[in-house]
């Protein structure tokens, strides 16, 4: 009997510890499932890719990726992407994704590079407007131009008239080598909208334009007056005369009068009888002489004797004494 009661003692221990690691196993795979991280597969880079490159299979990697961190979009096939051309630098362990690339058809060259809305546009340099050959494909300058006034002083006058423009090329290198050596070219290409095309082509027609570095990270546009040689030779202005002011009358314009009719007096009524004529008196002849007193001048006028007046026949003599 005692052998019996610990047999069933055993048995009873074996099947509890059987359920007890049973409901352990199932707490443990349930906890396993509930923290199981989904993957993905998707397209890596195996190096770092310029921008304006096209997509080889050995610069590409399957690999698999949490889904919650996997780009939207990202390309999971090799063959959907090889011989697409980069828009902008691809890195190495950067997963692909379609705003890295360029539309389908494009191909590869400067063409991509260039911002959606503006241009390309060449400008002659050498090694004084290229800064020694410091200038890098997308680094940021200003233009300076400097040209003749055509006002009446004609003097020269230098202004940057373009800010923060970004490279796109130097000669026929469109990206910084690994050292960022010096680039010796005659020509490099800018980044600009029509209108600074427009403006771009007045000034290197009109003038000499200069390529001026900007610092990274300095996004700020300047605006500045210009220079002439006044501020070279640190010479005041020349000061302007005041405007001439005409404080004369001025005559009043003449309005043109119409004639006025004047309506001619009434004649006399005609005189009956006989017309006597009436003897008009004539006027003595005068004699003006000029007397000059020092100087002074003045006018004395005399009567003339009238020669048609009979002489007196009668002679009167003096009484006798």
């Amino acid at each position: 009997m005692t052998l019996n009661r610990y047999s069933v003692v055993l048995v009873a221990t074996v099947i509890t510890a059987g359920m007890a690691t049973f409901g352990v196993y199932r707490v443990i795979e349930t906890t396993r499932t509930q923290n199981r991280v989904l993957l993905r597969p998707v397209l890596v880079a195996t190096k770092d890719i310029p921008e304006g490159m096209s997509l080889t299979r050995g610069a590409l990697d399957r690999k698999d990726w949490p889904i919650v961190s996997v780009p939207p979009g990202a390309f999971s096939s090799i063959d959907s992407v090889v011989g697409r051309v980069t828009r902008v630098p691809v890195y190495a362990g950067e997963v692909i994704v379609p705003g890295r690339l360029a539309p389908v058809g494009t191909g590869p060259g400067l063409q991509v590079k260039i911002t959606p809305g503006k241009r390309a546009m060449a400008v002659k340099i050498d090694d004084v407007v290229g800064v020694s050959g410091l200038i890098q494909p997308d680094s940021r300058v200003d233009v300076l131009v400097t040209l003749r006034d055509k006002g009446p002083d004609g003097e020269q006058i230098s202004k940057l008239f373009m800010s923060n423009m970004r490279v796109l090329s130097v000669g026929t290198v469109d990206r910084s080598g690994p050292d960022n050596s010096p680039i010796i070219a005659t020509s490099a290409t800018l980044e600009v909208t029509p209108i600074e095309a427009e403006r771009l082509a007045v000034a290197m027609r009109d003038g000499t334009i200069q390529l001026v570095l900007r610092g990274f990270g300095d996004p700020d546009t300047v605006s500045t007056k210009g220079a002439t040689s006044v501020d070279v030779l640190q010479r005041p202005p020349k000061p302007v005369p005041p405007p001439v002011v005409d404080d004369a009358p001025r005559a009043r314009p003449r309005v043109a009068q119409r004639p006025v009719k004047v309506a001619a007096p009434p004649a006399p009524p005609p005189i009956a009888g006989p017309v006597v004529p009436v003897a008009v008196p004539k006027k003595p002849d005068t004699l003006t002489i000029d007397v000059i007193r020092g100087d002074k001048v003045t006018q004395q006028r005399f009567e003339k004797a009238d020669s048609t007046r009979k002489p007196d026949s009668t002679i009167r003599k003096p009484p006798r004494t």
